[in-house]
């Protein structure tokens, strides 16, 4: 009897391989992304990632680039910047910290402290919104878009001529990208009296998630001199826990200038 029963499992065996692999094979890649279905995902929230604005300022004989590479995340939204200014050919860093309205900056090895708007011209507010709270990301079907895949990516492109949306996206960036007051007012008088063009959107889903986000908006200032405005997005849900270290939670106050009165 045992022997039987032993012949009847071997038979059987294959049988039920071959049933698991037919139940393999039943199972279906996942439908293609309609255009609509693309929208929808890109307007998701997201908690962290990575996110490079910036500004261009040229001229025939010339330019000036200001960019922040910033990480962004954690439960309170916390900010680590890595700040580039370049212009004729030399480059000058700088890195801050961004915690509620506390400013850490980086000078020569050791970190100070400073009040964010004191020193910058923006509140912890002005970042929080224009790295958050994106208008088109907020609202991507505000966008007449193409619709492209590539293997398992696809990509949303388009652009607006809607001068309200082109403020709003440029004044999220002047608000939130000055290192300085002065540099601060600089982009508000380039803001002002530039003329502006469209603003260029890609955003780009893979696995059904957003992977990645550009905006730009090209503009004229005066005769000569042309501005572009940027934001790109990406590395979404990486930095879902980051904190300030406890190092630069320790720095000390940043040493202020006193004048001194001649008699």
């Amino acid at each position: 009897m045992k022997i039987r029963k032993f012949w009847y499992l071997l038979l059987l065996l294959p049988l039920l391989i071959l049933g698991g692999c037919k139940n393999q094979a039943s199972k279906k890649a996942p439908a293609p992304l309609t255009k609509a279905e693309a929208i929808k995902i890109a307007g998701k929230s997201f908690k962290s990632g990575q996110v490079i604005q910036s500004l261009k300022l040229s001229s025939d004989t010339s330019s000036q680039v200001v960019i922040a590479n910033t990480i962004f995340g954690g439960e309170r939204a916390t900010f680590h910047i890595n700040n580039q200014i370049s212009s004729e050919g030399k480059t000058r860093h700088s890195e801050i910290w961004v915690n509620s309205n506390h400013l850490y900056m980086n000078g020569s090895s050791t970190w100070y402290k400073a009040d964010l708007e004191k020193m910058t011209s923006h509140t912890y507010a002005d970042v929080v919104a224009a790295i958050y709270n994106n208008p088109i990301l907020t609202d991507p079907s505000q966008i007449n878009y193409k619709f492209s895949k590539k293997k398992t990516l696809y990509t949303l492109t388009g652009k607006t001529t809607d001068a309200k949306m082109i403020k709003a996206f440029i004044d999220s960036i002047a608000s939130s990208l000055p290192q300085s007051t002065n540099q601060a007012d600089v982009l508000s008088r380039i803001q002002k009296y530039s003329k502006n063009s469209a603003l260029t959107v890609e955003l780009s889903i893979r696995n059904r998630k957003l992977v990645g986000a550009n905006f730009f908006v090209n503009a004229k200032f005066g005769k000569l001199m042309k501005v572009r405005w940027g934001q790109s997005f990406g590395n979404f849900g990486s930095h879902d826990f980051l904190k300030v270290p406890t190092n630069v939670l320790a720095a000390k106050p940043l040493p202020t200038t006193k004048s001194t009165k001649k008699n």
